[in-house]
């Protein structure tokens, strides 16, 4: 396997990783900034964290297939999606009890953003090759 071709396959392996990890992320995050444990019995305070979580997690839960096979359109909406959960995790970060929660979600977020970029980088510097070949004179 070529040393380019290696370098792929590892940016497709964080790039999964990180996003497992974002997800992970989420619905940790819920446990800590959802609703109190003491404000209702554990079963339903369990109930409804993981309820939180997957509406928080269900725009990454859509673009799943983007994160298992990455096509460069694909990732490219993926990484505006992730914008999104940047500015989340931030205000996470200074909302009452949301401080691990939007930290944990901040740097994931960040991770897959950063691999995401990484992953669409070649494919730029080949687009603009080409671009430098077609321009008269």
């Amino acid at each position: 396997m070529t040393d380019e071709k290696r370098q792929i396959v590892n940016i497709n392996r964080r790039l999964r990783t990180s996003y497992w990890l974002m997800l992970a992320a989420i619905y940790a995050g819920a446990f800590l900034y959802g609703p109190a444990y003491s404000s209702m019995p554990v079963g339903q305070w369990i109930a409804s964290c993981l309820v939180v979580g997957f509406f928080v997690s269900l725009p990454l839960l859509i673009v799943i297939m983007v994160v298992i096979r990455p096509t460069a359109g694909g990732v490219s909406w993926m990484s505006f999606l992730l914008l999104g959960y940047l500015i989340y995790g931030i205000v996470l970060i200074f909302s009452p009890r949301g401080l691990l929660a939007g930290l944990m979600l901040t740097g994931t977020t960040l991770s897959t953003f950063i691999y995401a970029i990484a992953w669409l980088r070649p494919l730029k510097k080949a687009a603009k090759a080409r671009a430098k070949t077609k321009q008269p004179g």
